[in-house]
């Protein structure tokens, strides 16, 4: 619910004088349990509805793992799981959100229309041609979906046929007029659209207390892992003056703000939206925290808004392989960080570390332990918290052509850590489990076979999802070759594949990119 990309349609549609947008979640299992007890069909929020009987039926995914959860919402509705089995007196079911603009195919079976890219852009056009179907007394669905996909960042999964060889993809062929790429939709000048913000808040969920609200979308620092400085090229930013009034609308409702970004820390109005917050006696958070950006001012800002821990993110612990994940510090940029950190009276430190990173070696997780032993020396008291990640290789990333390194491996490096960890005083160690890891990989760079395995083991555990449906295992574990059909190379995001390819070997040879120089370089092929 605190999703800004999910409040920011539903406001988007219910300002549309012709469209009635309300909501609706899938419960918790115990309810879900006595859902299926008492043959109750789930409905929305606002009237108390039966999802049945919307004309649209929209998901907002952010992550892979909610994929899973799409077949129990469609069972507690009462619609069938597959796009062919559903007749026009079922509601159209359709997906947006960054998890499906980075690879919709694994639940391609299951849609009928998915939105790739930034919702924004795509509404007012989406509203008027579903409308003029509706007027038209259409009798099929085919005419609306054939008329959609000619709109920019619609994919209408329905329209493309997908032949393999063996399990490898061998074509993906558009059909009825369907374009061979489908280009996400884009808002070039974020100014033009409101500030996507808090618009409902409840105590009844995730940040509850917290007002949060989009200052700058994109970074351009070229971290070679990370999904969102890629997609969501290039960075841009709002103007500080339309920031610091949504600020004020926050903090007159929570108090308390929440400023997010893939590049926050970098926003160039930063410490004046938090000078802001802290003349009102208000509180602040950040969505992330670059540790090069980190001085003594922002520090001091961040404690006279509420700050109590400080998050960085090393992500690795060596030089080395900071070098091949294109991360940009080194242990002197850490250690000079974390210097100023205890300087500004902070005693709670929380790092996020990746385990499986590509060209990884032993050393590399020796390193890991031995920063934070540095960073402990630095410290002397306090708490230091280490989050500890699996890799996962995500399209649109150099390092879409990885695999993800095997889960008993990762376990035993995992394993390691917190032996080693444990023996330094004041560190706790966390961490994402590598099984689950695993399905979250295979989630993300599945093709359309995977629906199928999805609907079938719906209501099983995480351990045996997809056991015997597919050979999960090829989406995992196989390391791709330039050569390969992706299953999302269909999409276009601007990004060039042989840019992605050379920063790939570019990686492996431990050479570190540049940042963005926005406007000025056409290296990526975003800005042309």
């Amino acid at each position: 619910m605190s999703n800004l990309g999910f409040q920011t349609v539903y406001r988007l549609l219910n300002n549309n004088e012709s469209v009635v947008c309300e909501r609706a979640f899938l419960p918790y299992k115990e309810d879900i349990d006595e859902y299926i007890r008492t043959s109750t069909r789930l409905f929305s929020l606002e009237s108390q509805r039966y999802l049945g009987e919307f004309d649209l039926l929209a998901f907002s995914i952010s992550f892979e793992e909610d994929f899973l959860n799409i077949p129990k919402i469609l069972k507690l509705a009462d619609i069938p799981f597959f796009s062919k089995e559903r007749r026009l007196h079922y509601p159209f079911i359709m997906a947006g959100g960054v998890a499906v603009s980075l690879n919709p195919e694994p639940i391609a079976e299951l849609m009928d229309i998915f939105t790739i890219g930034e919702g924004e852009g795509f509404i007012p056009d989406f509203v008027d041609v579903f409308r003029g179907w509706g007027a038209k007394g259409a009798k099929t669905k085919t005419g609306l979906l054939k008329e959609l996909a000619s709109l920019e960042g619609i994919y209408v999964p329905g329209l493309y046929h997908v032949e393999y060889d063996g399990h490898r993809i061998k074509d993906f062929i558009s059909t009825e007029g369907a374009p061979e790429k489908v280009k996400k939709v884009m808002a070039k000048n974020l100014d033009l659209y409101q500030t996507p913000e808090s618009f409902i808040t409840t105590p009844e969920t995730v940040f509850s207390n917290t007002y949060l609200l989009e200052a700058e979308r994109g970074c351009g620092r070229g971290c070679r892992f990370c999904v969102a400085g890629f997609i969501y090229l290039p960075p841009r930013e709002r103007d500080v003056e339309g920031i610091k009034e949504s600020v004020l609308r926050g903090m007159g409702i929570t108090g308390k703000v929440g400023l997010v970004g893939a590049a926050i820390s970098e926003y160039s109005g930063l410490k004046e939206v938090l000078k802001l917050v802290a003349r009102n006696n208000g509180e602040a958070t950040l969505s992330s925290l670059r540790l090069d950006m980190i001085d003594k001012d922002l520090l001091d800002l961040l404690k006279k808004v509420g700050y109590g821990t400080i998050t960085i993110a090393p992500e690795a612990g060596s030089e080395r392989l900071r070098d091949v994940i294109n991360k940009g510090i080194d242990d002197k940029d850490i250690i000079n960080a974390v210097s100023t950190i205890r300087d500004a009276g902070f005693h709670r430190i929380k790092l996020y570390f990746l385990i499986g990173l590509p060209t990884e070696r032993k050393e590399d997780i020796d390193a890991i332990v031995d920063i934070t032993r540095r960073i402990r020396g630095v410290m002397r008291k306090g708490v230091i918290t280490l989050s500890i990640n699996p890799f996962i290789p995500k399209p649109w990333t150099p390092f879409q052509w990885c695999s993800y390194e095997k889960t008993k491996k990762l376990e035993e490096k995992l394993s390691y850590l917190k032996k080693e960890t444990i023996k330094i005083k004041g560190v706790k160690l966390k961490a994402y489990s590598p099984r689950i890891g695993y399905m979250q990989a295979v989630l993300s760079r599945g093709d359309r076979r995977v629906s199928e395995a999805i609907v079938k083991g719906f209501d099983d555990s995480w351990s045996t999802l997809l056991r015997g449906a597919i050979n999960t295992d090829y989406f995992v574990y196989r390391e791709r070759a330039f050569g390969d059909r992706l299953p999302w190379d269909f999409i276009d995001h601007g990004i060039k594949k042989d840019y992605l390819w050379k920063e790939y070997q570019r990686s492996l040879k431990g050479e570190r990119t540049p940042p963005c120089d926005v406007g000025r370089c056409i290296r990526c092929g975003v800005c042309k």
